[in-house]
């Protein structure tokens, strides 16, 4: 009787070619796959059996009808609401609430929680955060995990408290399975950092990471070139630029002893700018 086998392998000679094995996965490929499957936001299995649904369709095409030309205004009078919302909000609630309606924020709907901004009354900066880590995805809070310790550890160095400052995040939601955010998401979520700081009205502005700094100076800003040197930052709905100091993430901190030197440097520029600061404010 002849077997599967000897059909493929007869099958194979007539086509002149052999047929090579598939490699079978290992536990752990798979549970990379299963993994990755969850950061993306399967949490079920409809079938056990894949369906063919284009044999299932007709092969006829369906009649074409003629349908009037029309301008597509409902997305765009939509998406203008939901802009004109942020732009009317006047607390940081109210923003959050008014985001949740914009369209074209597809992270939204993949990320596990949603990182809120912190605003502390008279904080000597706002701290804005990267694109969302695991950590922060899980537990909703900014600098959260392995960032937020060496984050703290940072700050006690120089004297500062995590819980004495306002916080932000660049981009509120993590993009599906770690990957790195686009450049249409970061223009998707300028505005709501944009409002963000409005709102808050910090008298300084720390980023870490290229995220916050592409979105708040543009495109072509590179963190290299930019750390360490206080630039300002026009916010729509303030009157005045805001000064801006560019550093690294606290996680780029293991790259390179270099990194870490640069971060100590960057935290000596913050804590002079500060101390000017405050001696204006007690001679004023």
């Amino acid at each position: 009787m002849e077997t599967i086998l000897d059909r493929l392998w007869s099958d194979a000679n007539l086509n002149g070619c052999f047929m090579t094995p598939q490699p079978v996965p290992s536990r752990a490929e798979l549970l990379a796959a299963l993994q990755l499957q969850y950061e993306w936001g399967v949490d079920e299995v409809l079938s056990e059996e894949t369906i063919d649904r284009l044999s299932e369709a007709s092969r006829a095409l369906p009649a074409r009808t003629e349908m009037p030309l029309r301008p597509q205004t409902p997305s765009v009078s939509i998406r203008s609401s939901a802009s004109s919302a942020l732009e009317q909000a006047k607390d940081l609630p109210s923003l959050i609430a008014a985001s949740e309606t914009l369209d074209d924020l597809f992270l939204a709907r993949t990320a596990t929680h949603r990182l809120k901004p912190v605003h502390v009354e008279h904080a000597p900066f706002m701290l804005i955060g990267e694109t969302p880590d695991a950590d922060e995805d899980r537990s909703g809070t900014l600098f959260a995990g392995r960032a937020g310790g060496l984050l703290e550890r940072m700050l006690v160095s120089v004297g500062l408290d995590r819980a004495s400052l306002s916080m932000a995040p660049a981009v509120p939601w993590r993009p599906p399975g770690g990957r790195g955010v686009t450049d249409q998401e970061m223009r998707s979520c300028q505005p709501l950092l944009l409002k963000t700081i409005a709102l808050c009205r910090p008298p300084l502005i720390v980023t870490m990471g290229v995220t916050p700094l592409r979105m708040l100076l543009g495109d072509q800003a590179m963190l290299n070139r930019l750390r360490g040197k206080w630039t300002a930052v026009a916010i729509p709905g303030l009157p005045n630029p805001i000064p801006l100091l560019p550093m690294r993430h606290p996680l780029q901190l293991a790259a390179s002893p270099a990194a870490r030197r640069n971060a100590w440097q960057d935290l000596l520029v913050l804590m002079e700018r500060l101390d000017v600061e405050n001696r204006v404010q007690s001679q004023s």
